[in-house]
């Protein structure tokens, strides 16, 4: 995509055309500022969508991922699935075999905060910080992560 937001990837080979870092898509764009347009719209079509009509599910990572699924369906076939390579922009975010144990992690302990019910406006913000700080770190997709995040903090 654009390069401000240029990742640095263990292995591409499962995720991009041959000799690229063009993500293989559905639309079978392989120009990369073509795709980042076209992601961009489908995504935001999307995230519309869920604004009129929230996703019902749980706060638990399954949610995270329907979300991400929802959000990115028309543009990766892959969409919802938690990445198989590692991946970083200056720092490296979780490494794919604690994916699943970091991320159970942080959904047990927003459950066991009852989602925040009850807390004061203050503490629900630093609450909703800390959150969105532990499922950034997560960054359990290989593409889509901020904006599933912001959809599912938004909920």
């Amino acid at each position: 995509m654009n390069n401000k937001y240029k990742y640095t990837y263990e292995k591409t080979g499962d995720y991009c055309y041959k000799d690229t870092n063009i993500l293989i898509n559905k639309l079978n764009i392989t120009n990369d500022e073509d795709l980042f347009n076209a992601e961009r719209e489908l995504v935001s079509l999307r995230t519309y969508e869920l604004n009129e009509k929230p996703l019902k599910g749980n706060f638990d990572f399954k949610y995270l991922k329907n979300i991400h699924k929802y959000l990115f369906q028309d543009v990766y076939k892959w969409a919802g699935e938690i990445r198989s390579c590692n991946i970083a922009k200056q720092d490296l975010f979780c490494l794919t075999e604690h994916i699943e144990t970091f991320a159970s992690d942080v959904f047990n302990k927003l459950k066991k905060e009852k989602y925040f019910i009850g807390y004061d406006k203050e503490t629900i913000l630093n609450k909703l910080v800390e959150l969105f700080a532990d499922i950034n770190a997560l960054h359990p997709f290989r593409e889509g992560n901020g904006r599933s995040q912001r959809v599912f903090i938004e909920y």
